[in-house]
């Protein structure tokens, strides 16, 4: 298994961060109504929804990563009159 790679753990892990969330406020607002269920997301919304936008974050960063890699293998694979080649059709080095 690639270590740059996200892994079904971490899936799980974002999976049921999401689902505890859900779980929370369905709870509150069965036992307290739609009023304690807006102020517990007022006191904790943000919070929530940083955390919430951290997970794709996660993700998109792992993947850039191993593009990266991947591109820098191939650079590296290459020879002069191919990078050259490359160059004119909009390589950026």
């Amino acid at each position: 298994m690639n270590d740059n790679q996200p892994s079904w753990p971490s899936a799980v892990v974002a999976l049921g961060f999401l689902a505890l969330v859900g779980v929370v406020f369905i709870s509150i607002y069965q036992r307290g109504g739609i009023d304690d269920a807006l102020k517990a997301w007022g006191a904790v919304g943000t919070v929530v929804g940083v955390i919430v936008g951290a997970i794709p974050t996660y993700f998109f960063h792992q993947i850039a990563k191993q593009e990266q890699q991947n591109a820098n293998a191939l650079r590296l694979a290459a020879d002069d009159v191919t990078i050259q080649k490359a160059r004119t059709l909009g390589l950026r080095m």
